[in-house]
């Protein structure tokens, strides 16, 4: 081998590894070379040339944040804060809950009770409508003459009130629109084959604007109507009248519903509708309302007996030879 060509090769391969040496220090920093720009690559792909920051940086020290000191006596977690409702979660517990049947749903089991508003409405009546004209009596008039002089005593069984000398196309009264229409005698048979007879008097009731068969065994129901009757519990002249399930109403920010009748059992179902809690969405309330019963009074002990009451006189009609019986 030619020694002149091996110093050769060694003092160019020392160049070119001094050259990547400078090159790789210039790059990082860590000496500065003036002919040795840093590149950067521009918006389109190109490499451009990085301008040479000659200012001196400006600003202050930014201020180092004080190291906080340990206390032992500071608890690691913090128990939570209550809500209204109760609903409090720990870290790693659960919370014991229950079901409240009036409200439906679930609840913590440490909450406070918070009582339900009353239902508001009762049941004051419920049922067919009854016709209060009843037939007391009857007696013909003069020979040739009866439809026309034929003579009735009627009876309104919710006032009491007797109706005496009652003819065929005149009112009971001035102020009671009712008018006699036509008298008849109906044969009926009871279910054991015993035939009864019944005086039937149809009237024209001008304040309903319908002909009713009155006689003289009980009042008319009216079949094809259906009256139900709800009471404010708060308010007591507070009512509102219903003739078939599905109607509803509103009443003290809530809304109620009439869902069913039985008129077997005199029941009505009837749902309410509002929110308990304003903040939660409203919950549906349902009950089955019925037609309070009369409270017997019964004396207290030692207390002496009432006596009884008298019944009402009937009145006596001039031209009978008899006096009407008493109501039923």
């Amino acid at each position: 081998m030619n020694s002149r060509k091996d110093y050769l090769l060694l003092a160019l391969s020392s160049l070119l590894l001094l050259g990547a040496c400078l090159f790789a220090a210039a790059k990082t920093g860590f000496i500065e070379v003036g002919f040795i720009r840093q590149l950067a690559l521009s918006d389109s792909g190109t490499q451009i040339a990085l301008p040479e920051i000659k200012e001196v940086p400006k600003g202050i020290v930014y201020p180092s944040s004080p190291r906080p000191s340990v206390d032992l006596n500071v608890p690691d977690w913090l128990s939570p804060e209550e809500n209204e409702d109760n609903w409090d979660y720990d870290f790693f517990t659960t919370i014991d809950i229950l079901w409240d049947p009036a409200l439906k749903e679930y609840v913590p089991k440490g909450r406070k009770v918070m009582p339900l508003p009353p239902f508001g409405v009762a049941l004051s009546k419920v049922g067919h409508p009854v016709y209060p004209y009843v037939l007391r009596s009857t007696f013909p008039g003069r020979k040739g003459r009866e439809e026309e002089d034929r003579q009735f005593v009627i009876e309104n069984v919710e006032t009491k009130k007797y109706f005496t000398g009652c003819k065929i196309g005149k009112p009971l009264d001035d102020k009671t629109p009712v008018i006699p229409v036509s008298f008849s005698t109906v044969q009926d048979k009871t279910k054991t084959g015993m035939a009864i007879t019944r005086q039937v008097l149809k009237v024209d009731d001008k304040s309903i604007g319908r002909i009713v068969e009155i006689d003289n065994i009980r009042p008319v129901e009216f079949l094809d109507r259906l009256d139900i009757v709800l009471v404010s519990t708060s308010e007591p002249d507070k009512s509102w009248t219903f003739h078939k399930a599905g109607e509803t109403f509103s009443y003290n920010e809530a809304k109620f519903t009439v869902k069913g009748v039985d008129l077997s059992s005199k029941t009505v179902t009837v749902d309410k509708v509002f929110a308990p809690n304003p903040k939660k969405p409203p919950k549906t309330f349902t009950e089955v309302l019925s037609v309070p019963a009369a409270a017997a009074s019964s004396p207290k002990p030692g207390a002496p007996a009432a006596a009884p009451s008298a019944a009402p006189k009937p009145p006596i009609v001039p031209g009978l030879p008899f006096s009407l019986p008493p109501p039923q």
